[in-house]
């Protein structure tokens, strides 16, 4: 429990927007519990993907960039190590972290691909949950965080040739760019705090397009969200608001889903807590996305593609959300909420509940630590 830990370290690896979401929860643990919080620079090259093909493992150089290390020191002298893997992929494993977790926790974790993985490495792997970009409403030890981070993107940089100058240059700008999106990004607040939506309703889908069409999986995802824009606006045109967010990845093919919701992150969680109903679809790589998580917090009835990613407790269909498998399927459900007001009702309840209980980063890394019994 809580009680036994004396101090936390975190190390945060090449990414910020999904490891914030541990940011925000773990300040909040150890203030409530007056646990000891360090961050920590990496201190070793934390190179090396195993990746599962064909049920098979086959090792890579490639640097996983949305991982974390926590290490718990107890009182009673021992150390826990725990890696929080953020990556979209479900077959990508840090294999650093593989080797020196005790429990290593997977956001796209899908069951078929875990038992290989932990009877190699002698591992626990845990399912992640849902995670979300977001802060804290004041941000502990900020200049100790942000050095961290700086030195992590940009170790990577230093590497002894004639590009090492360019190189490092283009890696402060990103670092820069990256670190003033997490620090602009909404608070905890603006998530914990619940409001009554103002249409019951509305109906509300809004997505981006990705930077390019080269792989198939790309088109697929955006052919998919192209023709679920193109049904909400044909057969629900008074209720519909969203579209595919109107910037430059967004082909001239598609110019008629182009929504006029800007897309920042603030005007989307406006949009969201305005509306009753929302419709959410599956990211790269099957993954889960942040929007998910979002609708759940401002409590929406939400209408979902289903998946395969498995959560520490499973969001049901009729209970927390209603889970669609085709284009009829959604148009049906999405006509069947707009007729019955009471179910939006329920299902914004359940929904914000789950939330609460399992999601919140007021809750999430305590729970977490109740449930491998720390």
């Amino acid at each position: 429990m809580a009680n036994q830990i004396e101090s936390l370290q975190l190390q945060l690896g090449f990414d910020i927007a999904h490891v914030s979401y541990l940011i925000t929860s773990v300040q909040e643990f150890c203030l409530k519990h007056n646990v000891k919080l360090n961050y920590v620079k990496e201190a070793n090259d934390n190179r090396g993907c195993v990746k599962l093909k064909d049920n098979r493992l086959y090792e890579t150089l490639q640097i996983p960039k949305k991982i974390a290390f926590i290490n718990l020191k107890l009182k009673s002298g021992k150390s826990i190590c725990l890696v929080f893997d953020f990556d979209d992929s479900y077959s990508f494993f840090s294999l650093k972290g593989l080797y020196k977790s005790d429990y290593y926790f997977k956001r796209t974790y899908v069951q078929n691909n875990i038992n290989l993985i932990q009877i190699e490495f002698n591992t626990k792997i845990c399912p992640l949950g849902i995670s979300f970009m977001v802060k804290p409403d004041s941000i502990k030890y900020y200049r100790k965080l942000k050095s961290c981070f700086y030195w992590n993107r940009l170790r990577s940089a230093l590497k002894l040739d004639r590009n090492l100058f360019g190189r490092f240059q283009i890696g402060i700008e990103n670092a820069k760019e990256d670190w003033n999106s997490f620090i602009s990004t909404r608070t905890l607040s603006d998530f914990e705090n619940f409001e009554t939506p103002k249409h019951f309703k509305s109906v509300f889908y809004q997505k981006r397009f990705f930077p390019n069409e080269k792989t198939i999986e790309t088109r697929t995802v955006h052919s998919q969200r192209a023709e679920l824009v193109r049904l909400l606006k044909k057969e629900f045109p008074n209720q519909f608001k969203g579209g595919i967010k109107d910037d430059e990845n967004l082909p001239l093919k598609y110019k008629d889903c182009a929504s006029s919701i800007k897309g920042s992150q603030k005007e989307f969680l406006e949009i969201t807590k305005e509306s009753g109903i929302c419709i959410y679809t599956r990211g790269l790589s099957n993954s889960v996305g942040w929007t998910l998580s979002e609708f759940l917090s401002q409590g929406k009835a939400i209408i979902a593609e289903r998946q395969d990613v498995v959560f520490p407790k499973a969001l049901k269909h009729n209970v927390h959300l209603l889970y669609f498998d085709s284009t009829e399927e959604l148009k049906s459900q999405v006509q069947y909420l707009i007729d019955n007001p009471s179910e939006v009702k329920r299902l914004s309840k359940n929904a914000r509940q789950y939330y609460e209980e399992n999601i919140s980063p007021k809750i999430y890394f305590e729970t977490l630590l109740k449930q491998i019994h720390v």
